[in-house]
Parts: structure tokens; C-alpha cells; sequence
């Protein structure tokens, strides 16, 4: 018996860090699409891609270009917004104790 009540311990233990890991893992995903937003509405707003490894990308030398990077960086953007909501959402479930039905 005794060695059951260590087992229960033990996954108790574990649940707590799961919550912890994935409430921080969604702010950090959180925030890295806060951050891709912040750069990709600058980027809009000046009409440049800051490319660090190249020439910079311009809207007014290659617009195809710039709306293809433009609609990729915010695909990414939103759905790295969406997985941090659903990471935080998990989290709260898990702390809240409910479960699916």
C-alpha cells in the first residue's frame, strides 16, 4: 500500500510542473507573437523587410515579394497568438482541476 501512495505522490508532483511548463510555455509563445506583430506592423508601416543576412526587402522594388512575406509573417503571427491561447487555456483547466467531458 505504501508504495501505491508514493506512486500518487509522485504523479501529483509531475501535474504541478506540467501546469507550470505549459503556462510557461504559452507566455513565451505569447510573447514571441507579440513581438512578430511588433515587427511585422513596423515592417508594414515603413514599407521594408529587414533582411538580416541580404539586402532588405522594399515595397516600392519588389511588392510581390514584400505582400508574400507580408502574408506568410502574419499566418504566423496569428496562428503563434492561437497556440498561446491554447496553451493558456490548458493551463487554466489543469489549475482550475477540471476535466473534458
Amino acid at each position: 500500500m505504501k508504495r501505491q501512495d508514493e506512486i500518487m505522490t509522485a504523479d501529483r508532483k509531475s501535474g504541478v510542473l506540467s501546469r507550470l511548463a505549459t503556462f510557461v510555455g504559452g507566455v513565451f509563445i505569447g510573447w514571441c507573437a507579440v513581438t512578430g506583430g511588433t515587427d511585422l506592423w513596423r515592417s508594414l508601416q515603413a514599407g521594408r523587410f529587414l533582411n538580416r543576412r541580404g539586402p532588405d526587402i522594399f515595397l516600392e522594388d519588389a511588392p510581390l515579394v514584400f505582400w508574400a512575406l507580408s502574408g506568410f509573417y502574419g499566418l504566423a503571427v496569428l496562428l503563434a497568438g492561437g497556440l498561446c491561447i491554447l496553451c493558456l487555456l490548458i493551463a487554466l483547466r489543469e489549475a482550475i482541476g477540471k476535466t473534458a467531458p
